[in-house]
């Protein structure tokens, strides 16, 4: 275990002190992030949370393969971040550049993992098997911050256009799970999850977009076929080129 840094009523903070230039400025990010995702599942209070964070990937490797079991395949090699044992655990490289998009992805790398636990525990009801990965993971983006610099609509046409150009095949968003099929060189689960929902924030009233949380089967259907209709609407809603 790494060294205490933080103990408050919300969480405690395990890290080694060449990260604080990262924990230091997530403490009041990390806060108001959990007030938002309290409202969010309609809750008033969420149980504290213990965040385990590492400098070497080797370690934080072996910890969470403690939970998992010491296979090869038990964790993804692209893998810097997990909710295992209702913990965040999660590597950050200790000399990025202050005000890099990587940098300013990882102030919010608790928060996302924090929206994959409180998803986990308040809807899944611990139940792994119901998990939609690709709409688990779109949520998370959305719901953590970590992608709200794309809430401008210049930096968002850029973006999407990016997803355009790299996106060479079009999957079936239900048959992503996290391993080699999720990251691969004709697309990204992450940047094809975070626009399916982001669409669909976009598309739904505020009702019908929070009780989607637990409707499995309508997310499977969404899953299912909704990246082309995704892709059509932000070609034509942000002028975007055309793959």
């Amino acid at each position: 275990m790494e060294k205490l840094q933080v103990d408050n009523e919300y969480y405690k903070l395990y890290a080694p002190d060449t990260l604080k230039y990262i924990t230091e400025p997530m403490n009041e990010i990390l806060i108001k992030k959990i007030t938002s995702l309290n409202s969010l599942f309609g809750i008033t209070n969420f149980r504290k949370i213990q965040i385990n964070y590492f400098d070497d990937l080797e370690k934080f490797r072996n910890f969470v393969k403690s939970f998992r079991g010491s296979e090869e395949n038990s964790l993804p090699e692209y893998a810097r971040g997990t909710y295992d044992g209702g913990m965040i655990n999660a590597y950050l490289d200790n000399n990025l550049i202050v005000g890099s998009k990587l940098y300013n992805s990882k102030l919010y790398m608790a928060s996302h993992e924090l929206f994959h636990i409180m998803y986990m525990e308040l809807i899944l009801k611990g139940d792994y098997g119901k998990r939609i990965v690709w709409y688990d993971e779109g949520m998370a983006q959305l719901m953590s911050g970590e992608k709200d610099y794309l809430l401008d609509n210049k930096s968002f046409s850029d973006y999407i256009n990016m997803v355009l150009e790299t996106t060479k095949e079009i999957p079936n968003l239900n048959n992503l799970s996290h391993g080699s099929n999720f990251q691969t060189s004709t697309y990204s689960g992450y940047d094809l999850s975070y626009i399916a929902v982001r669409f669909l924030e976009e598309t739904l009233s505020d009702d019908d977009f929070k009780a989607l949380m637990g409707d499995y089967e309508q997310i499977k259907k969404y899953g299912k076929n909704i990246l082309e209709e995704v892709l059509d609407y932000y070609r034509k809603t942000r002028q975007t080129t055309k793959i």
